[in-house]
């Protein structure tokens, strides 16, 4: 890399750099840092989305117990975590315990310049780990000062850490942002422009939910659910079998006996982690295989129909214009013309 690009070089990469932990080498606007045989197996990802706005991407595994400091590239961050797999830790110094961050949980981090923010990964552990950064005063200034409730709300938040030099907020279960990040995570894109589009795009997305998230757990029971932590995690792993095999005829029935809850705390459950219904879950997930086999694959609709666990072409013809506003048909033509 040229003496321009690696004085650009995020400092979180840096920091790794000097620990002689692997290579960085830069991919259109995204700095990839790939760790050492001796380090670990996997890779750390930065992608300035906007001044201000920073998404990093890591994943793999460690073979020694590692600590990133998040607070080394911007003045006063609020930082969202996202486990999508595996458990990581965070704390401010090393003088404090650490806090848990299991899978499918947000963590929210406010923190003053100059202030370590460390997050560890352990060894031999594998993890896939969303983390935005945002510098408070460049990025959420111009959100803060809408005059609206959602304006209002962020901006009597923002005091908070105007107040205090650090605060941690652990948020609940959300797997629609787990839905968005899994892309990211597997690089399922056809080509490099529409891998940065598709990329952005879902940082933007995966950010406004976290925000989101945030202001409306501020101040409100942990879990709103009722549900016990164990009872959402057997959710999770429902919600992972529709997405596995989603032409099985799943049942209310059959669900609740694989997860052994009962009816009622699964479709409560569903629609905490998902604000959808159960039968609304399958439909979707349905579609979207659907969409995918359409815009990858030469099956003719009736086949696409019938891998998905449908039996009406129709039926299937007039649920997927209502998603993709127009006919499977037509959406395959387009996307022929588009390749």
């Amino acid at each position: 890399m040229t003496t321009q690009l690696i004085s650009k070089v995020p400092k979180i990469i840096q920091s790794l750099q000097q620990r002689n932990a692997g290579e960085v080498s830069l991919m259109n606007d995204t700095y990839i840092f790939r760790f050492s045989s001796g380090f670990g197996k996997g890779q750390l990802r930065c992608t300035k989305l906007q001044d201000g706005l920073m998404a990093i991407d890591l994943s793999g595994t460690v073979y020694h117990d590692t600590i990133f400091d998040l607070n080394l590239d911007m003045s006063t961050t609020l930082q969202f975590i996202y486990c999508l797999e595996g458990y990581s830790y965070h704390r401010f110094d090393n003088k404090q315990e650490y806090t848990t961050i299991e899978p499918f949980q947000m963590a929210v981090i406010g923190c003053k310049e100059r202030l370590p923010s460390l997050l560890k990964c352990v060894a031999n552990e594998s993890f896939a780990i969303s983390i935005i950064l945002t510098d408070k005063d460049k990025y959420f200034g111009t959100l803060s000062n809408e005059h609206n409730a959602y304006g209002k709300k962020l901006k009597k938040q923002l005091r908070r850490l105007d107040s205090n030099f650090k605060f941690f907020h652990l948020g609940n279960y959300n797997l629609r942002i787990a839905q968005e990040l899994r892309p990211i995570f597997e690089g399922e894109h056809e080509n490099d422009f529409s891998r940065q589009l598709s990329k952005k795009g879902r940082y933007y997305i995966i950010l406004a939910k976290q925000i989101e998230q945030f202001l409306t757990e501020v101040g409100s029971p942990k879990n709103s659910s009722g549900l016990l932590r164990q009872e959402l995690k057997k959710i999770t792993e429902v919600s992972e079998y529709i997405q596995e095999y989603p032409e099985i005829q799943h049942t209310i029935k059959s669900l609740c006996r694989r997860a052994g809850i009962s009816p009622a705390k699964l479709q409560v459950g569903f629609k905490f982690m998902f604000d959808r219904t159960v039968s609304d879950y399958i439909r979707n997930v349905r579609l979207e295989k659907a969409e995918k086999l359409i815009r990858t694959t030469d099956l003719s609709i009736s086949e696409v129909v019938y891998s998905i666990g449908l039996t009406s072409r129709s039926y299937f013809c007039k649920i997927f214009k209502a998603k993709y506003n127009c006919r499977p048909k037509e959406y395959k033509q387009r996307n022929t013309v588009l390749i």
